[in-house]
């Protein structure tokens, strides 16, 4: 459905026609040792996105199980393996293509074009492919927010503690508001992406630079609140099974996940 991989190596070439080198492209600053690229342009984004996503549904699967069987310490493997998964999505892709295309945009070398007064990208390059073959292979994270309100009520947790702000960051707690529809935030902006990658193919086999330089500022702004909400997600989940309030057992050493649940670890 969605082609993170076509996108990457169009990217690619965009960089290498302006001198990059792929050894460039994989190197690391010297004096940190830090990755001068966040993007892996070796790996399979395709095949990544796709394993996190199914490990985020076999992860609640394993909690909503547990649940039903009141086995808590299975229940609470479940929604830590859901929060390291969704997290793992948040940071590649959506924030490594973000944070590389911060870079990109900013970089005078790449001669962008100016807008001009009153530039629109032009329509031609956005065109709604969206079958509902690809409406079924979307993620229904509305399992994660119904299980998430769930537990926080069987809790007592109130709306006012939901609602609670970090007075340092400003952000909530609970990182997103449990009562959101999260399908409606995450799909629709999963399917404007795939539009926007579509629509980046077309202005860039056209040479349209401008439409280039537009394109991918929308391209970088979906992917930033993808990993915002992603990452938002992780840290709600995250609450849940780490917050002491809730009282979960300890796991014992070398603990796994009972085979009976048929879970991969």
């Amino acid at each position: 459905m969605l082609d993170f991989n076509k996108f990457k190596y169009r990217l690619m070439e965009f960089l290498q026609f302006h001198g990059l080198t792929y050894e460039n492209l994989n190197a690391f600053y010297k004096r940190t040792g830090d990755v001068a690229w966040y993007i892996d342009w070796k790996a399979d984004y395709n095949k990544s996105f796709k394993m996190d996503m199914e490990r985020l549904e076999n992860s609640i699967e394993l909690y909503s199980n547990a649940l039903s069987k009141k086995d808590e310490l299975a229940a609470q493997a479940g929604l830590i393996y859901a929060s390291i998964s969704i997290k793992l999505a948040a940071s590649s892709p959506f924030h490594a293509i973000s944070t590389d295309l911060t870079k990109v945009l900013n970089n005078k070398n790449y001669n962008w074009p100016s807008f001009g007064k009153n530039y629109t990208t032009p329509n031609k390059y956005f065109h709604n492919k969206i079958s509902e073959t690809d409406q079924k292979e979307l993620v229904d994270l509305n399992k994660i927010q119904i299980i998430l309100m769930d537990f926080v009520k069987s809790y007592g947790v109130t709306d006012e503690e939901l609602e609670r702000v970090d007075k340092r960051t400003g952000r909530l707690i609970w990182g997103i508001n449990l009562k959101d529809d999260f399908n409606k935030s995450f799909n629709e902006k999963l399917l404007a992406l795939q539009i926007a990658f579509d629509g980046y193919e077309e202005a860039s086999v056209q040479k349209d630079w401008r439409a280039v330089r537009a394109i991918l500022q929308r391209i970088r702004l979906i992917n930033f609140q993808l990993y915002n909400f992603s990452n938002a997600i992780g840290t709600a989940l995250e609450n849940a099974w780490s917050d002491e309030y809730f009282k979960w057992p300890s796991f014992p050493e070398d603990y796994k996940v009972p085979a009976h649940y048929n879970y991969e670890e």
